[in-house]
């Protein structure tokens, strides 16, 4: 085994991260029940149409930061929710990568490694048009 191959295995057996993905539909009773099932069992949620009110409000928990896009005058379609227990990594926005309503990344870091991981939150709205199918 090479010296990298051997490093990317033990960068990923310390990170040891549990990371949930899902499509809200535009409503908070199913952010809420995502939150309220993932408490304690998951690092980082992330989700795609997201419930928001005007343009920058959505839920918040107890457990979790949440990661918006700081798009500005528009409703953005992705999130992040961190928690705040996290004690083997640090999550960062990363806006200078990509600054959009429809897509975000985080870059994820531990002490131990000084290796980064980004992370890529992407909503790509399927076309209602029979044709594009």
């Amino acid at each position: 085994m090479s010296q990298n191959n051997a490093n990317d295995e033990s960068f990923a057996n310390t990170l040891n991260i549990r990371i949930l993905q899902h499509n809200c539909a535009r409503l908070m009773q199913i952010m809420h029940a995502c939150m309220k099932f993932v408490k304690n069992k998951t690092d980082i949620v992330i989700l795609q149409e997201s419930w928001m009110k005007d343009e920058n409000i959505t839920i918040s928990h107890s457990s979790f930061i949440c990661i918006k896009s700081n798009v500005q005058n528009t409703h953005v379609r992705v999130l992040i929710f961190v928690t705040k227990n996290a004690k083997k990594f640090t999550c960062t926005s990363r806006s200078d990568i990509v600054n959009s309503k429809d897509m975000q990344a985080i870059s994820i870091m531990n002490n131990k490694i000084q290796k980064e991981i980004l992370l890529f939150n992407i909503y790509n709205e399927k076309s209602q048009n029979a044709d594009d199918e």
